[in-house]
């Protein structure tokens, strides 16, 4: 199983000098004729949040043309229909494309994106071409090392790999494949558990903060998630929950993570101040409406353009998915291929959560809820998504865990279920009244007491057909 999405590479890309920062896509989807197809970019890679540039339909003959404005490389996404292809862009480059037909072998589910690779045309020293070398050399790495990967202990032929890597590409110049390079091997030390320590001295103190290189951000967003949780065991840590729960000051919280030595730099922690505060709102046991102020704070007191975009979009996202909003419709599939819908249970409660297979949290959590399960089932419909980038991954866990006998789905490592329930962070449940809205969003978790709150609905479901009689 490999991290990295693949993007194959065939003909002509050539840089643009007359309309600088421009880019322009001229494509061909042969087999989406008539269709609507578009590019986004995204507005951070905080919230992920993604906006669109521009869109063409596709003509008879299957050519389309998309053109937008950049002023750094970055991370486009192209999209038809509910088919999404990644590619790294440059300003002042015009890129030939060709959008393949969906893979039909892949397990995908109702309206959900499905991820394909672009074909894209340039020669071995483009960027893209440098990023597919790459992962190719990885594959190769991974398949002899997977054993050792998955028993966490691959660091010190990850560091010999990342040597070698290092060699390979010297003499290259881009700074945004070398920084591409770095912090791809930034979140593979952090999966493998390297100390905190290290991590800060090789990938965040010293360095330049890469906002739109999704790599670097990638490992950003693991080195501080959930942060305020995994400091709570220390004297700061309490703090900084005491100051979230209780202070509700933005500045009060950047303070306190002073204490921390990877945030010395004040740009760095401001932004992970912001990021600290935006996932305790996804997190149960944090007051919300105390978290709405501090993004209000930061967004208008902050000097720094990205930061103030940052709120701006944290704000628009948990205001989507308050209590009392109707919870998003979802189609998708279990281990048999058949499709369910969050529409179909209505006047049930649901107890939904989203989970991965390789996560610690999330199995002990699913370990509680068959405990529920056992009790509520005839009361509530209880339903776990599993977000693994394999389905075999999925399709493995489901076999090795018969007694789990509620109904789990499979999102295919589409993004659009994840998307609408704000899923930055894992275990994380919804509770769903029957008529359909959020009575709890993010709910309690089983080790948190959510058995309480079921007591409370059907005792009082239960005193009101009483009275009824």
């Amino acid at each position: 199983m490999a991290f990295f999405f693949k993007i194959q590479l065939a003909f002509l890309l050539f840089p643009v000098f007359l309309l600088a920062q421009n880019v322009h896509v001229k494509g061909i989807a042969p087999t989406h004729k008539g269709k609507k197809i578009a590019v986004f970019l995204y507005d951070d890679l905080i919230t992920q949040s993604q906006t669109e540039q521009d869109a063409d339909t596709v003509d008879a003959r299957g050519n389309f043309e998309l053109s937008f404005s950049i002023t750094q490389t970055q991370t486009a996404l192209i999209r038809t229909d509910n088919l999404v292809g990644k590619l790294y862009v440059q300003p002042n480059y015009i890129y030939g494309v060709v959008f393949p037909e969906r893979d039909s072998t892949r397990f995908i589910a109702g309206n959900n994106e499905q991820t394909i690779n672009l074909i894209i045309n340039g020669d071995s020293t483009e960027l893209n071409a440098r990023i597919i070398d790459f992962n190719e050399c990885f594959n190769v790495f991974w398949e002899k090392n997977y054993k050792e990967f998955i028993s966490n202990r691959a660091s010190k032929k990850l560091d010999t790999f990342q040597l070698e890597i290092n060699k390979r590409y010297e003499k290259v110049k881009s700074a945004y494949f070398k920084t591409y390079i770095k912090y791809t091997f930034a979140s593979l030390n952090e999966s493998l558990g390297k100390h905190r320590t290290y991590l800060a001295a090789h990938y965040l103190i010293g360095n330049p903060i890469a906002y739109s290189n999704f790599e670097y951000m990638t490992f950003f967003n693991q080195y501080f998630g959930q942060y305020a949780q995994k400091q709570s065991n220390t004297k700061n840590g309490s703090f900084i929950w005491g100051a979230i729960n209780e202070v509700g000051d933005f500045k009060h919280v950047n303070e306190l993570l002073k204490g921390d030595p990877a945030l010395q730099n004040d740009s760095l922690r401001e932004l992970a101040a912001i990021k600290t505060i935006y996932d305790a709102y996804f997190t149960p046991g944090f007051n919300k409406e105390k978290i709405r102020e501090m993004l209000e704070q930061e967004q208008a007191s902050t000097k720094i353009a990205i930061h103030k975009r940052i709120c701006f979009n944290a704000l628009r996202n948990i205001n989507n998915m308050k209590v009392g909003q109707l919870a998003p419709n979802f189609l998708l599939k279990n281990i048999k291929n058949d499709t369910f819908s969050l529409h179909q249970f209505r006047k049930r409660y649901v107890y939904l959560n989203f989970f991965s297979s390789g996560c610690v949290d999330c199995l002990q959590e699913l370990k509680k809820e068959e405990q529920l399960y056992k009790k509520y089932a005839d009361k509530v419909v209880f339903i776990s998504i599993a977000t693994d980038k394999d389905t075999v991954d999925f399709k493995k866990f489901i076999k090795q865990n018969t007694a789990y006998k509620w109904l789990f789905l499979h999102t295919d490592n589409n993004k659009k279920t994840t998307e609408q329930y704000n899923i930055k962070s894992m275990p994380v449940y919804y509770l769903i009244s029957p008529d359909g809205y959020l009575l709890q969003s993010p709910a309690t978790k089983p080790s948190e007491g959510i058995e309480y709150k079921f007591d409370q609905i059907f005792k009082i479901h239960q005193k009101k057909i009483s009275v009824g009689r």
